[in-house]
């Protein structure tokens, strides 16, 4: 049995993204706009992002390194684009203190 209802507006999503992935990203200076292809399993989808919110990401990642901070990529679905998108990169803090008390043991 199936049944049909009625979202009360676009589908929101959140793309976790390869951080280190972002090291490879060359933004031109002087442009406002960026363009993101996010490559999924079953397909791609695009996201129109602030150049301005890449450079920092791309930052955040040679500050804290890839495998220390959260990539993603958050915004309403639209066909074959992440509308309103939005990229954030955050240092996982938990983790990344147990392994500094690890190491200092």
């Amino acid at each position: 049995m199936t049944a049909t209802i009625t979202a009360r507006g676009p589908l929101k999503v959140v793309a976790v993204l390869n951080a280190a992935e972002l090291l490879d990203i060359t933004v031109p200076d002087g442009e406002p706009r960026f363009v993101l292809t996010i490559l999924l399993p079953n397909g791609m989808v695009m996201a129109d992002l602030a150049a301005k919110s890449v450079r920092r990401a791309i930052a955040m990642v040679r500050e804290h390194g890839p495998e220390a901070v959260a990539a993603i990529v958050q915004g309403r679905l639209s066909g074959g684009q992440i509308a309103e998108a939005g990229l954030s990169v955050q240092p996982k803090g938990p983790k990344l203190e147990k392994a500094e008390a690890e190491a200092a043991a």
